[in-house]
């Protein structure tokens, strides 16, 4: 039958589809890390001046990116595993989305930076200090709450950068108060799963499955499509 987007269901799911796949996402998420670990440890010994730090971070950020869209992929693929089998080129990020994501990323990071030199370049006084806190406050919830809903819709609906936002936006509306419940349960994970690495391998896998599936429930509610796996047991 039809479900309307549910809070509880949508971590029971993403629990569900951890457990039944706990291998395959354990063996992506340990190779990932250690691929962005050794990389970014490489670049920094090894690039001395500042152009080679520069294409460091620049290859970083690529890769970073890479790894992300690849999981988001691959949860995605286990979502509907039941209805055909897939194999690791279907997994692999195509060109459009690493650009469109890549675009993304530097257009609101570059309009952040932009706005906070902005501020800074007022007269300081109590203005200035509600104005930066607000532009940060802004960004920071934009980053955090609308840009993996973006995510999903650049890998799953092949969308382009402003693309994906509104779409974002108009998903979450009618489910604003429900998805800012789960935001806030995802930040108490993270906040208590990264005071340790083994905490960090676990939580921050199973916050972008609960992602996904949230995305994923979100559609289905706007649909009125039925979601199979939200009847697990």
């Amino acid at each position: 039958m039809y479900h309307p987007f549910s809070v509880p269901d949508t971590i029971k799911t993403a629990w569900y589809l951890l457990r039944r796949n706990f291998s395959v996402v354990a063996i992506y998420s340990i190779i990932g890390f250690l691929v962005i670990g050794l990389m970014g440890f490489a670049f920094y010994f090894v690039l001395n001046s500042n152009i080679e730090a520069s294409i460091g971070i620049i290859v970083v950020l690529f890769v970073i990116s890479f790894v992300f869209l690849g999981f988001i992929k691959l949860i995605f693929q286990l979502i509907d595993r039941e209805y055909y089998d897939f194999d690791f080129a279907d997994i692999v990020p195509r060109f459009k989305m690493m650009f469109s994501y890549l675009l993304l990323l530097i257009i609101v990071s570059t309009l952040s930076v932009f706005v906070t030199h902005a501020i800074e370049s007022l007269e300081k006084g109590l203005a200035q200090s509600i104005l930066g806190i607000l532009v940060w406050a802004f960004f920071q919830f934009f980053f955090l709450f609308y840009f993996p809903i973006c995510a999903c819709f650049i890998v799953d609906d092949s969308s382009g950068p402003f693309e994906s936002v509104m779409q974002s936006l108009k998903l979450i509306r009618g489910n604003f108060i429900k998805y800012f419940l789960l935001f806030l349960i995802i930040e108490a994970m993270v906040f208590i799963g990264t005071a340790t690495v083994i905490g960090m391998l676990f939580v921050i896998p199973f916050v972008n499955i609960i992602l996904v599936v949230a995305y994923r429930k979100l559609i289905y509610s706007h649909q009125d499509i039925d979601d199979d796996l939200s009847e697990t047991k």
